[in-house]
């Protein structure tokens, strides 16, 4: 029976021990700055440590992109919800503003000679289709009579029908019972302004008398309820009429449709 190899030729073995052992003292030898076995390893592993290195900075450069994306998105959603409370704050707060100018514009308004003043606030417009009423809370009624005028920062609004307690009942100057003496600013013509609902007639003018399309008429003094000189209306037809008698339509100077805050009219004593 044959031996094995390593116990036949033991001088054979020894041969590719000294043959690997050189071998690999050969691959240790460097080559510039490399060694040759580490130049080997280099060339054969290079393209899998590239592709290593790739697949590493491209997972952190996205994972990266995915962190300020969604930082960016929660920022956008939190700007989102502010934007929307300083928006509904701003909504708010607009008509506040408003009223705030309103009433300043007011209380800053001296009141016409031999006449003081009350500010109170309006509640509700009421009446249709030509009634027309205004509804109003006040915090001195026992200063208050029936007649007093009420106007506002543009002009004549009415005067008190009746109050209760703290509450007061405005004719609109537009309602058909509301008669005001008035007289045209520019020209000095006189007349009688009535309501028809929304606008005004400015009756008892001749066709002789010089009315123009865009004249102001004013409070004339001469009903004995409003002082003279506060604006009552703008003319936005005018022709002559059958009987001898203008056909005269004025659109209101006050703000009729959106009153917030309103001055009563008090004769001094």
């Amino acid at each position: 029976m044959r031996a094995p190899f390593s116990v036949q030729k033991p001088e054979q073995f020894l041969v590719v021990i000294l043959l690997a052992y050189f071998l690999a003292l050969g691959l240790q030898v460097k080559h510039g700055e490399r060694t040759v076995l580490g130049k080997f390893a280099l060339t054969a592993f290079l393209p899998l440590l590239n592709g290593a290195e790739l697949s590493i900075r491209t997972f952190k450069e996205g994972f990266q992109d995915y962190i300020w994306q969604k930082d960016l998105a929660l920022n956008n959603e939190q700007m989102q919800k502010e934007n929307l409370a300083l928006r509904a704050e701003i909504a708010v707060l607009k008509p506040l503003e408003n009223e705030n100018a309103k009433l300043r514009a007011l209380l800053s308004a001296p009141p016409p000679e031999n006449y003081r003043f009350s500010v109170a606030r309006a509640i509700i417009l009421y009446g249709a289709p030509f009634t027309r009423s205004l509804l109003l809370s006040v915090q001195d009624p026992l200063f208050i009579q029936p007649k007093s005028p009420v106007i506002d920062t543009a002009g004549v609004v009415g005067r008190i029908e009746d109050i209760s307690g703290g509450k007061a009942r405005v004719t609109l100057l537009t309602d058909p019972t509301s008669a005001i003496g008035v007289m045209d600013e520019r020209s000095k013509v006189h007349g009688v302004a009535v309501g028809e609902g929304r606008v005004l007639r400015v009756r008892y003018v001749t066709n002789e008398a010089d009315v123009r399309e865009g004249d102001l008429f004013v409070t004339s003094g001469e009903d004995g309820v409003f002082p003279p000189g506060l604006p009552v209306g703008r003319v936005t037809a005018v022709e002559d009429g059958g009987d001898y008698l203008k056909k005269i339509s004025l659109t209101p100077s006050a703000t009729l449709e959106s009153l917030t805050w309103v001055e009563i009219l008090h004769k001094t004593r």
